[in-house]
């Protein structure tokens, strides 16, 4: 059996276990089984794939996806006088079960757009996007938060958390540019480029994002989420050194790692639980945390590392490092004693990973078939 079966069966499997239970389960924050909309919009996200692959019919792609707005649309949020958003479904933070949050809401309606593209006749799809794109307009209207220079504004996190985390606002700004494609403008187009610039402007060089301004912890997952937003805003071949240079610090001999903190020079003596994992960076250095990648974290990676395996200048060597992400993601799936692989958020961003790298695959095996018959006296 080849690899491509292999992640065939494996989402396969993971989607009807998730669709037989109407998406609910657990989840790290919340030991009771409730539906997730952040892994319903990763769902749409994977259905959108499976259909440009051709690994789903029409008729079997218009089903699935009415089935998942349908439960989205009996989860949206009203925060604003128009418009859908959403949350976790759980409290977190001291925050409410019912508090919207800008990476979920954003998560979804990407989602969405990226289904719409595939000329879905779903009406439940085009409310969920007509409410959605809504929602994330009036979200950058009036939770706006002044950065930067004069006039330019980063969406807060969520009406309880009033501050400019990067990831959530990279993804809203990203979604935007998506639903431009698609012909769904958003009345906040213009502040995009701008917005998404400044975004840009807080690398870190040769690392990555912090999760907030003055913030030291550096996350996997939000890097991942940030690039894949960067490619939609700015073009995959973008970000191809910062991805590379991303992997190259959150990467060891024995996996990635999940998070890293940023450390001053002067930090170094503070007392540790465990050896410190340091490594140089300008003139200060990261600590790389001993925890190893969370599914979700090595999901979005491989979503990134996907793209540029189709796009990158360096395409064969992210095909082989998507490769190794994938057989990750396989033992994570499979370990029984992994807790993750019964968190729905954690399951759908790993099976959207492993759907972009299977249609990585099937692409390049149609590439290499076009080449073959193109050349003169070749016919097979």
């Amino acid at each position: 059996m080849s690899f491509a079966e292999n992640l065939r069966i494996a989402i396969d499997s993971g989607l009807a276990t998730y669709e037989a239970v109407g998406g609910s389960g657990a989840d790290a924050y919340s030991p009771e089984p409730i539906p997730h909309p952040m892994a319903d919009g990763k769902c749409l996200s994977l259905l959108d794939v499976l259909r440009r692959s051709n690994l789903l019919s029409a008729t079997q792609f218009d089903a699935r996806v009415a089935a998942v707005c349908h439960r989205l649309e009996e989860a949206a949020l009203l925060p604003f006088d128009d418009g859908w958003c959403w949350g976790l479904g759980f409290s977190w933070r001291e925050l409410p079960a019912t508090e919207a949050f800008l990476i979920t809401s954003a998560l979804i309606v990407r989602g969405g757009l990226a289904c719409l593209g595939e000329g879905t006749s779903s009406e439940c799809l085009r409310r969920l996007l007509a409410q959605g794109m809504q929602g994330l307009s009036a979200w950058l209207r009036d939770l706006a938060l002044p950065v930067g220079e004069v006039g330019l504004t980063i969406p807060a996190y969520s009406p309880g958390i009033r501050a400019p985390i990067y990831n959530a606002a990279a993804c809203a700004y990203g979604t935007l540019r998506v639903g431009e494609s698609v012909g769904w403008p958003s009345e906040c187009a213009s502040e995009l480029l701008s917005s998404m610039g400044w975004i840009r402007s807080h690398r870190v060089a040769g690392l990555g994002w912090p999760y907030s301004p003055g913030s030291p912890v550096v996350d996997l997952l939000h890097q991942c989420y940030i690039l894949n937003a960067m490619a939609d805003v700015f073009g995959t071949p973008s970000v191809e050194v910062a991805t590379a240079e991303m992997v190259g610090q959150f990467a060891g001999p024995c996996g990635f790692a999940d998070v890293i903190h940023l450390r001053n020079a002067g930090e170094l003596g503070v007392a540790v639980r465990d050896i410190p994992w340091l490594r140089p960076l300008s003139t200060g250095w990261i600590e790389v945390l001993p925890k190893p990648a969370r599914l979700w974290s090595l999901g979005e990676l491989l979503v990134v590392i996907s793209r540029l395996g189709l796009e990158g200048d360096r395409a064969d060597a992210w095909l082989r490092l998507g490769r190794r992400i994938a057989e990750s993601i396989l033992q994570h799936l499979s370990a029984g004693q992994n807790p993750e692989a019964r968190y729905p958020r954690h399951v759908m961003h790993a099976l959207h990973g492993l759907g972009c790298y299977l249609a990585l695959l099937r692409e390049r095996a149609r590439q290499t078939s076009t080449t073959k018959l193109a050349v003169p006296g070749n016919r097979e």
